[in-house]
């Protein structure tokens, strides 16, 4: 069972920095930003590799992207990150956020997506309430990696007109 303290907590650190922008699918030619959350796993691809992919698409868009991937150091008691790490990012003016963590569990990628005032959200799986804009699951009988994952996004924005 989980803690209730922390489970109240999330509910009220959601309910105060939540976003109230409303998002919709949007062609890549609209977007003027882009925020990527890429999880650290023990089993999953090399982070960093990721990280250049992500960089290698947007850039050749035209698209400026930031990446986040925290650490358990990053993190604070709730499971979100830490108030000054998200201050040092400075001002959020994404269009686009991509989360590439597999677990609805991850609180932090949970956080991000639904506190990021981006126009337009995807997503590996999709929260209780929809989240997001557009979700790209795997098969139900095995787990795909971040790598796979960024790739059918890839392939979905570019379809998107």
């Amino acid at each position: 069972m989980k803690n209730p303290f922390l489970l109240l907590g999330r509910k009220l650190a959601l309910r105060r920095h939540r976003s109230t922008t409303p998002t919709s699918l949007l062609p890549l030619h609209a977007l003027h930003g882009a925020l990527v959350f890429v999880e650290i796993s023990e089993e999953e691809d090399d982070p960093e590799r990721i990280a250049r992919a992500v960089r290698q698409f947007f850039d050749y868009q035209g698209i400026p992207v930031r990446i986040i991937s925290p650490r358990k150091e990053d993190l604070n008691l709730l499971g979100f990150r830490k108030k000054h790490i998200r201050e040092a990012d400075g001002p959020r003016q994404e269009d686009l956020f991509v989360s590439l963590a597999a677990s609805p569990e991850n609180f932090a990628a949970e956080f991000e997506a639904r506190c990021s005032p981006a126009r337009f959200k995807v997503g590996r799986c999709d929260f209780p309430d929809g989240v997001f804009d557009l979700v790209v699951a795997g098969p139900e009988d095995r787990q795909t990696s971040q790598a796979a994952a960024f790739a059918a996004i890839k392939d979905y924005l570019n379809k998107i007109r």
